[in-house]
């Protein structure tokens, strides 16, 4: 699977299309046409906009992640982006450069919320990780992570699924709770760590307990294993002082 393909088959929607306006639907594929990979704007990745964003983009953050296993260099940059009429959000792009120079995208984290810097959380001879923390904007505090993965000794990367997998935790609970995310992901173990909310918890806290989920990556997309979950229920009678008139 060629790297554009692997981009184009996510499904997570696109937050900042190239019109740069909330009114303009798209598609991940096209965003990544317009992110660019010539030399020169590859040189200047440290404070020029390498996706060519219709409404205005600003450089916060850029760096490199040497990964001699997969014979290369992952250069990354953070940008927030500003469309005409709309509220703002954060992008991460994330560039693979072999030894010879040769740059390829390996795909992009979008956020309307907060979204972290790369972080390479695995690699050996098999494969490499590379994840980059994100949250919704709302009180849902929804995930909005990324996972990108490297195999073989080639700089070749591309962009793992993440959707689904949290679909299929929440049938896994008993009757009467549900899953509160965020999801805290641990990727080095390949495991996830979830609230979980029960009947009565209403929109607040959850006060399930907490579930941890076991995944793999498996052709490209992120799929659950397993789970753990001990469920909390209240124990003991409700105490009211002073106590209630008439007892």
């Amino acid at each position: 699977m060629s790297l554009t393909l692997a981009i184009a088959v996510l499904t997570t929607p696109v937050i900042s299309c190239r019109s740069g306006s909330i009114e303009t639907e798209c598609s991940r594929a096209d965003v990544a046409k317009k992110i660019a990979l010539v030399p020169d704007r590859i040189a200047k990745i440290a404070d020029t906009c390498l996706y060519d964003f219709g409404g205005r983009c600003a450089v916060e953050a850029s760096g490199r992640i040497e990964v001699p296993e997969r014979g290369g260099t992952l250069l990354w940059q953070k940008a927030s982006l500003a469309p005409r009429d709309g509220p703002g959000a954060w992008m991460v792009v994330i560039v693979a450069r072999d030894a010879t120079g040769k740059a390829a995208l390996a795909g992009f984290a979008e956020s309307s919320g907060s979204i972290g810097t790369p972080d390479l959380v695995a690699s050996d001879g098999t494969r490499s990780l590379v994840h980059v923390t994100g949250t919704l904007a709302g009180s849902g505090g929804g995930n909005a992570d990324a996972l990108f993965i490297g195999e073989g000794d080639k700089a070749a990367w591309g962009q793992v699924d993440m959707e689904g997998w949290y679909d299929d935790g929440s049938k896994m609970l008993p009757k009467g709770y549900w899953l509160r995310g965020p999801a805290k992901f641990i990727f080095a173990e390949m495991m996830a760590v979830i609230p979980v909310a029960r009947d009565g918890d209403g929109n607040c806290c959850p006060r399930g307990g907490q579930g941890l989920f076991d995944l793999e990556i498996r052709d490209g997309k992120l799929l659950l294993t397993g789970v753990r979950f001990q469920p909390m229920q209240p124990v003991g009678e409700a105490v009211e002082y002073p106590a209630p008139k008439g007892e």
